[in-house]
């Protein structure tokens, strides 16, 4: 079908293969069963077409000496020190006479200077041009044209990426005796992912025009690897419920950098980079226990113990996916010279899109923790039921906490029951929080910046003051009912929810090179970044919430029809202060640490309300299903002039309309081992509210990328093919 966005064609089509199959093992009730899963998902373009400057006039005069064997880059490594500037020079004069759209007046100003670098009086005032400013005017137009180019030529790759994901699970259960059970289950899955980072121009320094005279879209090539594996025995004794397992499972995650450059090592720079990887261990040992009495209306016990082991480890890239080069191609130290451009701006180093994980960002970090819990739940009567449950903890890095559950649920008659439930919770930093880091290329308040993400104990942390993680604390309480009218096929249920979360780990948003001490300026130096941020235990939050659900089914006829109504309201907000002391309460840092867009991400980034009504209704061997589901407004992070008035305030930020999605499928069985299924989900063909141009980064995120209510691939056409033998 006919995109209603962007493309007027479709992209993003999937192939997947599921395969599955089970049998039993002896006579006593033993089995396996074996799944395979094979996704071959294609790439959505979802940018508009690229509308900000593209080529400057040196890079046209540079197009045509290539056009002649000349490649201008060879010819210096450094401009500033170069000692054949005159040679460029000339060249430059030459070649110039070949682009046919410069003015007169503009050829004039070129032919008539023999100087590189502005000429320029002692109060820094310019009183002879160099070719570096009479060069540095937008030819984009003009250019595209004579190279046979379009904008969208230029486009990023906005949208969801590719991916080829491959999956193995299997489950096996193994009776020893009458009372006893081995099993295991686990599996294995590879997913293989590329997406597009941010166009490198031509125009930019980043960009090395010797090696890529139209620039480059950097790919940045995933690969993740999931395995898990659990064994166990579980059986009866004495009239308990024993159960013993040990799982295993790790997940590792390795960037391969591709059609990219070290733009420090110019020529020498390879366009694919090892830039290195995460892993995460877990090891858990379980014993579990539990019994029902025949007391009162029964009484149910459990309890045992838990020993969890994790390790994160962080893997270096190779040399060139991290290191800065000085101009005889050697790591840069601070002291030799750097390579630059023609405009005299140094190149920067690390695979652009994704800078590789350099040796200091490496870490091999465990810890472990042991538990035990008891769970008491009382059947007083046949109306009354009482639970309490409570879990001590002890971590290897956060100390120990004790915490508890009271649950109760009161059955008034036959069709209806209430329910309420208080709980405390206790949460320690993951073990990625604590020591993640890597440096990225990130687009922040309309600016492409080099932002670090430092752990905690970093030096940069350290002299801004970023307090050390500790753990999350929390107390919940939710009350609902369940209420059925069996005349009319009809159940309401409705529950409410509170959570208040203290000392809640956000990630801060970026705090820049200027705003910071001049310490920290040398340490961002230090590190080759424009930016910071850091995880921190920043602010308090409560969220309040009501789920209502509604189910209708009825049979007349031969037909069965399944109605469902379900609609959820939640808001979740900041209470009470930042936590911040001693320089981080500066105003410029505190609304950093916990920034305006900090709060929009918390608060107003997913929709308060969410409802959906389906109907599922079935007619011998057919099934048609309807959808429909409306997705509230919420907030782009963004601060701009979103009323266009001209005046933009610290809290003005666009609002993304509400919207409502529709999704429809007919599936017909053939025979008992054959089924088909056609449908469509956003039958309409439904974007969100577009950006205002100030959001859009030149025309490239059509769309908010700080929000979340239903994704920006519009309409989706599937049809699935079943076979069970």
């Amino acid at each position: 079908p006919t995109a209603n966005d962007h493309t007027g064609d479709f992209d993003g089509q999937n192939f997947q293969v599921d395969l599955n199959y089970g049998n039993k093992i002896g006579k006593r009730g033993g089995f396996y069963n074996i799944t395979w899963t094979s996704q071959f998902r294609n790439p959505t373009y979802r940018a508009g077409t690229e509308s900000g400057n593209i080529y400057n006039a040196y890079n046209a005069i540079e197009k045509r000496a290539l056009n002649d064997g000349v490649n201008f880059s060879s010819l210096f490594s450094n401009i500033n020190t170069t000692p054949n500037s005159q040679q460029i020079v000339n060249y430059i004069h030459q070649y110039a006479q070949n682009v046919n759209y410069f003015t007169a007046s503009q050829q004039s100003a070129i032919q008539s200077t023999s100087i590189i670098q502005d000429i320029k009086d002692a109060n820094g005032n310019v009183i002879q041009q160099g070719l570096q400013s009479l060069l540095n005017f937008d030819v984009t137009n003009q250019e595209l044209a004579y190279r046979g180019l379009d904008r969208k030529d230029f486009n990023m790759q906005v949208g969801q990426s590719k991916l080829n994901n491959h999956q193995l699970f299997a489950n096996i259960e193994v009776p020893v005796n009458d009372n006893w059970k081995v099993y295991t289950f686990g599996g294995y899955s590879f997913r293989h992912g590329t997406s597009g980072g941010f166009y490198r121009r031509p125009n930019q320094s980043r960009t090395f025009t010797g090696l890529f005279a139209d620039g480059y879209l950097p790919q940045i090539g995933t690969d993740i690897q999931d395995l898990s594996l659990s064994a166990g025995i579980k059986g009866n004794l004495g009239g308990w419920n024993i159960d013993f397992s040990n799982t295993y499972g790790q997940n590792s995650f390795d960037y391969n950098i591709q059609n990219t450059g070290n733009t420090s090592l110019r020529f020498a720079s390879p366009n694919e980079f090892d830039a290195g990887g995460l892993r995460f261990s877990q090891n858990t040992i379980n014993l579990d226990f539990s019994k029902k009495y025949d007391v009162w209306k029964g009484i149910n016990i459990a309890f045992g113990a838990e020993h969890r082991y994790e390790n994160f480890k962080i893997t270096a890239g190779e040399e060139a996916s991290y290191a800065t080069y000085d101009v005889n191609g050697n790591v840069w130290t601070g002291n030799t010279q750097r390579p630059t451009d023609f405009f005299g701006n140094t190149l920067p180093g690390g695979s652009q899109v994704f800078s590789g994980f350099r040796p200091e960002n490496a870490v091999n970090k465990n810890r472990q923790s042991v538990a035990g819990y008891a769970d008491f739940e009382f059947n007083f009567t046949d109306w009354l039921l009482m639970d309490a449950a409570a879990r001590y903890e002890n971590y290897s890095d956060f100390g120990s906490t004790f915490n508890y559950k009271l649950a109760s649920r009161v059955k008034v008659d036959q069709n209806l029951n209430f329910r309420f439930a208080g709980s405390t919770g206790f949460r320690a930093p993951s073990i990625h929080q604590i020591y993640y880091n890597v440096t990225s290329t990130l687009f922040t308040n309309n600016q492409l910046l080099e932002v670090g993400t430092f752990s905690n104990d970093s030096k940069i942390a350290g002299l801004l003051g970023i307090p050390g993680l500790k753990q999350e604390t929390s107390k919940s309480a939710s009350v609902g009912f369940t209420y059925r009218i069996p005349s009319v096929n009809l159940t309401f249920t409705a529950d409410g929810y509170f959570t208040k979360i203290d000392n809640r780990i956000i990630l801060t948003d970026q705090f820049t090179r200027a705003a910071v001490p001049d310490a920290a300026k040398v340490a961002f130096d230090q590190a080759n970044v424009n930016a910071g941020q850091f995880f921190a235990n920043a602010i308090d939050t409560e969220t309040k919430g009501v789920d209502v659900v509604i189910s209708h089914n009825a049979k007349f006829s031969g037909v069965k029809l399944d109605n469902n109504f379900a609609v959820n309201l939640n808001q979740t907000k900041r209470v009470g202060g930042i936590h911040s002391s001693g320089l981080l309460q500066s105003a410029n840092l505190e609304n950093t640490y916990f920034s305006e867009k900090s709060r929009i991400y918390l608060e107003e980034a997913v929709p308060r309300v969410k409802a959906g009504l389906s109907h599922n209704l079935t007619w011998e061997k057919a099934t048609f299903y309807l959808r429909n589901t409306y997705f509230g407004k919420v907030t782009g992070a963004d601060i701009i002039d979103a009323n266009g008035d001209g005046v933009t305030e610290f809290n003005e930020h666009q609002q993304i309309t509400d919207k409502i999605i529709t999704d429809v499928s007919v599936a017909y069985q053939f025979t008992k081992n054959v089924g088909l299924t056609l449908g469509v989900n956003n039958l309409f063909d439904i974007y969100p509210t577009k950006n205002l141009t100030a959001s859009t980064n030149n025309d490239q995120f059509i769309y908010s990328r700080s929000t979340s209510q239903f994704g920006q691939n519009g309409r989706y056409v599937f049809t699935r093919l079943n076979f069970n033998f």
